[in-house]
């Protein structure tokens, strides 16, 4: 008899405050696995500020609060962990461990950093890594230096003086590409899962929140496509996107072996509680020496919730993944998921099936869902 496994996977998080009860969870409590990414530390006693743009960080009851909506476990790997320093880590997973919530993308070296967490599901193992290229300098973990586990990305700018003589002030085209050498480990890290366990999730850090971006470009950034090409081929299952603030839609990838099966990436999953955003004192600007003033966009305020349907077929120890299911819903005024009216819901998921189509993937809608049919077959992999 086929099994069938839910995962549910929200975007950021990041508390002031204790949530509302009432928040919107759509499928989330129904789910095996419940996957966040937690966007800040938690911290009770700072270190150094890191400086740099924006700094953020949560109260010691963060952890509690988390504990309260169920999450399973996060992903750490972003551009804010550090914010407090060493010791703003350390703390972080001090205040997760106490509450026994899993944890993976940051730890006091590029070892731990690295270190997936397993979930053990009806007799199967499920591993879940976290990495990220949004990295402030300093925040990249190495052998002897706590961190993210970080691909960083080289940023080229190509100007067209053509352009410029015609509309000066036109941003230039920016280039980017992960740089090699840490490509490389993250596909090392990949490949060891994936002959460990029955199925492998990567969270990645990437991105540019659509208020930063520049228009005439595509939302996705050159080096995305490239990672999301090369951690297929090592073996990944899904990717859940995040730190683009916004949901976006899916876009699948095939390995370049003889599987037949579909990887679907998940660019981003938007914000799910984010209180900072939506407080006049929910940012560090301290050290902000650019006046940049990108404004939200209404897609800022849309949220949503990934819903992931993983088989397994008799005799085989592996896990298939073969649906995907985006939930919509909206943010309040406090930055908090709602439902969101009809109309609402109806039009954040027009959004993110016209991404998913421009970038040839053809998904369903579902009573205002996305659904994607994964074309996807037991992989041969054993363990």
């Amino acid at each position: 008899m086929t099994k069938k496994i839910r995962i549910a996977a929200v975007g950021d998080i990041a508390f002031l405050f204790k949530p509302e009860t009432d928040i919107w969870k759509g499928m989330w409590d129904e789910a095996d696995i419940r996957i966040a990414n937690l966007e800040a530390p938690i911290v009770e006693n700072p270190g150094p500020p890191a400086d740099k743009l924006i700094r953020m960080k949560q109260p010691p009851d963060a952890a509690t609060w988390l504990k309260d909506l169920n999450v399973t476990a996060v992903s750490l790997a972003n551009n804010h962990m550090l914010d407090w320093g060493k010791e703003g880590l350390e703390q972080t997973c001090e205040f997760l461990d106490r509450a026994m919530i899993g944890h993976t993308g940051a730890g006091k070296n590029l070892e731990e950093a690295s270190k997936p967490y397993i979930f053990q599901v009806d007799g199967h193992k499920i591993g879940f890594i976290s990495w990220s290229s949004t990295v402030p300098p300093g925040f990249q973990a190495l052998n002897n230096r706590p961190g993210i586990a970080s691909v960083r990305v080289k940023s080229s700018f190509q100007v067209d003086s053509s352009i410029l003589d015609e509309q000066p002030g036109t941003p230039p085209w920016v280039q980017t590409e992960p740089v090699e050498d840490d490509l490389k480990l993250l596909e090392e890290s990949i490949a060891f899962l994936r002959k460990e366990t029955d199925f492998v999730i990567l969270a990645l850090h990437w991105g540019v929140p659509p208020q930063w971006s520049s228009l005439p470009q595509d939302p996705i950034a050159e080096y995305q496509k490239v990672m999301a090409e090369r951690v297929v081929d090592a073996g990944v299952d899904v990717i859940l996107g995040h730190h683009s603030h916004a949901p976006y839609g899916i876009e699948t990838y095939k390995p370049n072996s003889n599987v037949e099966k579909e990887v679907p990436v998940l660019y981003s999953l938007g914000n799910y509680i984010f209180h900072p955003e939506h407080s006049p004192h929910g940012f560090d600007q301290s050290t902000f020496h650019v006046p940049y003033a990108p404004s939200l966009l209404p897609e800022n305020i849309q949220s949503c919730l990934a819903e992931l349907i993983l088989e397994s077929e008799p005799d085989s120890n592996h896990l298939s993944l073969k649906q995907v299911i985006m939930h919509p819903a909206m943010l309040d005024e406090i930055g908090e998921p709602v439902e969101g009216t009809l109309e609402q819901r109806q039009k954040v998921s027009e959004r993110l099936q016209q991404f998913s189509k421009k970038r040839g993937t053809e998904t369903k809608l579902v009573n205002q869902t996305v659904v994607l049919e994964v074309n996807s077959t037991v992989a041969p992999y054993s363990r």
